[in-house]
């Protein structure tokens, strides 16, 4: 599986217009195109808070990527719709082509329709997006599957996902040197009080100071609210 990684970034005051327009516009077209929509969340509390949405979609494999980039670029009555009443509540959209790290947990090949979600039980979603050193990044993996996954594993935090970014920002010479993690908490009291383990547990603060930190160039963090179609939520 190959993961496209996306944030989009509504204009000022349009972030709920977008969602709107998105779901009466393109939402369903893309699913049905082969572009499966696993992740939709709005950022709650970070850069971009009220403004951003990112989104993660799944694909078989990057041909089928591709195949769906012509599919899409090839229905002029999708793409009109989206030019006329979806782009002019956007400011920014950046996207990339994860794929799931060897060290992470598995994701579902097959998800639940929109409407089989709707209505239930939402969480909350961390999204660290982290930027290693040249050639840091098999070390870090390592400390991450030994030490950081078991130690961090606490207050109802659910690991999703670890990707390795395949193409876009954060790869050089074909390498990955940025990774991407989400993890779910059940609410917003279980969040806090596993960020606070950071910092009151010493055991824990000194790993994540003194061993995992040193891999790290750039680290990026926000929480997000999933949107009520999201599949991960």
């Amino acid at each position: 599986m190959i993961y496209q990684h996306r944030i989009v970034i509504a204009r000022s005051g349009k972030l709920e217009k977008r969602h709107v327009e998105f779901q009466a516009q393109t939402m369903n077209a893309l699913d049905e195109a082969g572009s499966v929509l696993t992740g939709a969340w709005e950022v709650y509390i970070g850069n971009e808070a009220g403004s951003a949405v990112w989104q993660l979609r799944q694909f078989d494999s990057m041909a089928d990527w591709e195949i769906h980039q012509d599919r899409i670029r090839a229905d002029n009555q999708l793409s009109e719709a989206r030019k006329q009443n979806l782009y002019p509540h956007l400011d920014e959209v950046n996207t990339s082509i994860l794929r799931l790290a060897d060290i992470s947990p598995a994701l579902p090949a097959e998800w639940p329709g929109f409407d089989d979600v709707r209505g239930t039980e939402r969480g909350y979603i961390e999204q660290r997006i982290m930027r290693f050193r040249v050639g840091a990044a098999p070390d870090h993996h390592a400390l991450y599957r030994d030490k950081l996954m078991p130690a961090l594993a606490r207050e109802g935090a659910e690991l999703i996902g670890l990707f390795d970014t395949l193409i876009g920002d954060g790869t050089t010479n074909g390498k990955s040197m940025q990774s991407v993690e989400l993890r779910r908490f059940p609410d917003l009291a279980s969040w806090q009080r596993w960020r606070e383990a950071q910092d009151d547990d010493p055991a824990l603060l000194k790993l994540v100071k003194q061993e995992w930190m040193p891999h790290l160039m750039e680290l990026h963090s926000v929480l997000m609210r999933p949107l009520d179609y999201s599949r991960i939520r």
